[in-house]
């Protein structure tokens, strides 16, 4: 009784971590560092065995890799600190959902946690973009909008994740999560709900203005459109009417992507070309972990403020590639794009439907992910990547889930199949028992 008290404790405070990770990247920590410390002491006592998922190599590599760069960093100290407090603790929270969640009412509660915080960013975002002459102070504040090429840009949502463009990878992953469970669930009040929070986290995506992630959302409608329905390919004629009949920021705002005269555009190229620079001159170990902002005025030729700091490269693979070096990156991407594999495969294999949307899901958060890292890098946000790699861990402990599902049938059918074997006889076949007995 003492050790499921335990692991009730255990998966409520990881859970409560997730829900407060898209909230604040620091109070999550709150819940998951007691979380870590009790699973420790479960498994100090041998109650349980730590599950660490279906890609430990490719992770374990990455972590290899990771701390690698860390010793040979540009700031050892810095990049070992948040080593410990970034991929560290991302590696925990996933081992300690595929440990502790069990069973198909542990995958709902997490979805319903997932779905909590997902509720609660939008409702902040929706009454922080209503108070609009404050986010028009931010928004200037913090130069998220060229003004002279969008003067009439002066509001873009950013709710709780600090950032428009955090914010919209964070939606991106959440529409592409609940997606195919609006699609699939059968009880009419359960898909109302579920409609009604994609309808409001699509028209926060539209008010962060991220043009990248409304490519990335197109990309993830086709990934929808190939693997669940292919009448969803309809939706695409809408792209052009939009852009035809409506003339607001949202259309110019899309349209400028094409333009080539975008001064973010500009500066995304030039980081680039920094940025394999320094993969050129670190291809192995890397600059460090967390140490880009450190490297990158040794390779800028583009920003003269030298009070401006730059973060990552605004693309996913070239940051990774830059922090870890080479080798560290593969493992990276294989642990990435494996988890996407995973869940194709586990939409596909599962037999419960909700495994099966889990599976959907998940794939349609990692093309999210994977189209948006070309322009930008917000795995870089702690509280995105809790939310990813969450998603992750979601899909591994419903195929984890589906495997044991597996195994019972098989269990079940050979039992039976046994039980009906007809019992050996010695008299000849067609003959009565009871003559054979004479004999």
């Amino acid at each position: 009784m003492a050790c499921r008290d335990l692991s009730r404790i255990i998966r409520f405070l990881t859970c409560a971590s997730l829900f407060l990770a898209p909230l604040d990247a620091f109070l999550m920590y709150v819940p998951l560092v007691p979380a870590v410390l009790l699973a420790v002491c479960d498994r100090a006592r041998g109650a349980r065995r730590w599950q660490t998922g279906p890609m430990a190599k490719a992770a374990a590599g990455f972590f290899a890799c990771s701390a690698c760069s860390a010793a040979l960093s540009y700031d050892p100290a810095f990049s070992f600190f948040n080593w410990l407090f970034l991929p560290c603790m991302y590696g925990a929270l996933y081992v300690l959902l595929a440990t502790y969640l069990v069973t198909e009412s542990d995958e709902r509660r997490l979805l319903d946690v997932f779905l909590a915080g997902a509720a609660c960013v939008v409702c902040y975002g929706i009454f922080q973009f209503a108070d609009v002459q404050n986010m028009a102070n931010t928004i200037a504040a913090q130069d998220w909008v060229d003004p002279e090429r969008f003067p009439l840009l002066y509001r873009r949502m950013y709710s709780t994740l600090e950032n428009p463009n955090l914010l919209a990878g964070y939606l991106l992953m959440m529409i592409g999560l609940f997606c195919p469970f609006a699609l699939m669930e059968r009880r009419r009040d359960r898909r109302l709900l579920l409609w009604a929070v994609l309808v409001l986290l699509g028209l926060c995506l539209l008010l962060t203005y991220s043009r990248g992630a409304w490519l990335s959302l197109l990309a993830m409608a086709a990934v929808l459109a190939v693997l669940y329905d292919r009448r969803i390919w309809l939706l695409f004629l809408l792209v052009p009417a939009v852009l035809l009949f409506y003339h607001g920021q949202i259309t110019e705002r899309f349209l400028s992507l094409f333009s080539g005269e975008d001064t973010s555009i500009l500066l995304r190229m030039a980081l680039w070309e920094s940025t394999e620079a320094m993969i050129a001159d670190h291809p192995f170990a890397g600059i460090g972990w967390g140490a880009y902002f450190l490297a990158y005025p040794d390779y800028n030729f583009f920003i003269q403020d030298p009070s401006v700091v730059i973060y990552h490269a605004h693309n996913m693979y070239l940051s990774i590639a830059a922090e870890i070096g080479l080798p560290g990156a593969l493992c990276y991407f294989l642990l990435f794009f494996g988890h996407g594999l995973l869940a194709v495969r586990l939409y596909r294999t599962a037999a419960s439907p909700f495994r099966r949307a889990a599976g959907l899901g998940a794939a349609l958060a990692v093309t999210g992910m994977a189209v948006y890292g070309v322009g930008d890098y917000v795995l870089f946000s702690r509280a995105v990547s809790f939310c990813f790699w969450g998603i992750c861990a979601f899909a591994a402990v419903c195929a984890a889930g589906r495997d044991r599902a597996a195994d019972s049938r098989k269990n079940i059918e050979t039992i039976t199949k046994t039980l009906k074997a007809p019992v050996c006889q010695d008299h000849p076949a067609g003959e009565p028992a009871e003559n054979a007995g004479n004999r």
